[in-house]
């Protein structure tokens, strides 16, 4: 992925590798300025899930560990499908997570992390899972951490503006040329995608968070059809 910036401001620079987090309410109709803080956690999914495990070793491409490692652009004609999509009020994913918003920042720039935690008893593989959110519109820097060692993660991402001062984000993490296991979250550890811009008082904090849909790569089909639907781009390092 794309080295973080510190610079508050539209211009800031792209980022390292982590998850989304918060935005100001507004009151009255009036723009509000963007205040730090925490959302509550929320939670979703199974605690019982199967995850199938990749075979293969860092850097054998055409092995099922480095599936993700590369990938291509996925152009589609016409209005995105998203976008004729209810949207998602309520936090959803196909395996047991907790999930809350953090933003720091002030009224003109800040960063969003969506931090989630592992709640079930099985280690949880974060490659090539797919995030869908709406946020703030245009990001200009989005990335993943955890709290276990990861490496050399990238993305295929998409942003689809609404018109409203939101957008849609459409992410696939993608890891590769690190073994196996710095690609998982064991249970109880936490794994954080940050997404930073301009603040807006289009979409509150807790908006955010409840928007979150997490689809976990449980078949090492790589959620293909998932990312082929939407039409992401492929960002490299």
């Amino acid at each position: 992925m794309r080295g973080k910036s510190t610079k508050r401001g539209l211009a800031a620079g792209a980022g390292t590798v982590a998850l989304l987090a918060g935005l100001a309410a507004f009151a009255g109709g009036s723009p509000a300025s963007a205040v730090p803080g925490t959302t509550t956690a929320v939670s979703a999914g199974p605690a019982d899930f199967t995850q199938a495990v990749a075979t293969g070793q860092p850097s054998q491409y055409s092995s099922p560990l480095e599936r993700c490692a590369n990938g291509v652009d996925h152009p589609i004609s016409g209005a995105n499908p998203i976008l004729s999509e209810p949207l998602t009020t309520r936090f959803t994913s196909n395996v047991g997570l907790s999930e809350y918003v953090a933003f720091t920042g002030d009224q003109w720039y800040g960063n969003w992390s969506f931090v989630f935690t592992n709640t079930t008893s099985h280690v949880l593989s974060t490659d090539c899972a797919v995030l869908i959110f709406r946020a703030p519109a245009s990001s200009d820097d989005h990335s993943y951490t955890a709290t276990q060692q990861y490496g050399h993660p990238q993305q295929d991402y998409l942003e689809v503006p609404r018109g409203d001062g939101t957008s849609f984000y459409i992410a696939r993490l993608g890891f590769h040329d690190v073994p196996l296991n710095q690609r998982q979250v064991a249970p109880g550890q936490s794994f954080t995608y940050t997404f930073g811009g301009a603040s807006s008082s289009a979409i509150t904090t807790d908006q955010i968070r409840d928007s979150l849909r997490f689809t976990a790569d449980l078949d090492l089909r790589a959620n293909t059809s998932l990312i082929g639907h939407y039409g992401t781009h492929r960002l490299t390092n």
